[in-house]
């Protein structure tokens, strides 16, 4: 199988390759990431599209071990606005909160009021802060933060993002 990447305005680290079956999760963990940070390099497409793409080809071979791998990579398809950096502290329950809070503040949130998740069964919870909505190549766009506390210890990620025409928010860098 082949992992290919679109990248018209920059080069990207990684060129298309053969990918060779995963011979531990580690291996399937780091190359999700890759993915994820390789993401960056087409904006035309919804980043959760891109993730999708991926996990549909190596999805059979890291979904073999049976012990919810295959969905921790539909998790992080599913939140695609999430950074790697806050994703990866993250449970796929955790996972699902943050990004429901994240459309929820995107869509209707209001500029500087924090919108919040919490996981019960985990102890984890964050605020998604929205920035106002502004005009970009056609695209509605908003800044936003999104602080999560794990362990007592904070972290914090400032991103944006964009409604595509599709309706879809995908990261804008």
């Amino acid at each position: 199988m082949k992992l290919a990447t679109s990248c018209s305005a920059k080069p990207c680290a990684l060129t298309p390759c053969a990918v060779k079956p995963f011979a531990s999760k580690r291996s399937a963990a780091l190359l999700l990431l890759a993915a994820l940070a390789l993401a960056g390099c087409d904006r035309t497409t919804n980043l959760a599209a891109r993730v999708d793409s991926f996990t549909s080809n190596v999805g059979s071979d890291f979904g073999r071990s049976g012990d919810g791998a295959a969905a921790a990579v539909d998790s992080a398809a599913m939140g695609g606005l999430i950074g790697t950096k806050i994703g990866a502290l993250l449970n796929a329950e955790d996972r699902r909160l943050a990004y429901a809070a994240e459309l929820e503040a995107l869509d209707h949130g209001e500029s500087g009021a924090p919108v919040p998740w919490k996981n019960p069964s985990s102890g984890r919870y964050g605020n998604i802060v929205p920035g106002p909505a502004y005009a970009k190549q056609g695209a509605t766009c908003r800044g936003f933060s999104h602080t999560v506390t794990v362990g007592g210890q904070l972290e914090i990620a400032r991103a944006t993002a964009c409604r595509m025409q599709d309706g879809a928010w995908t990261a804008a860098g």
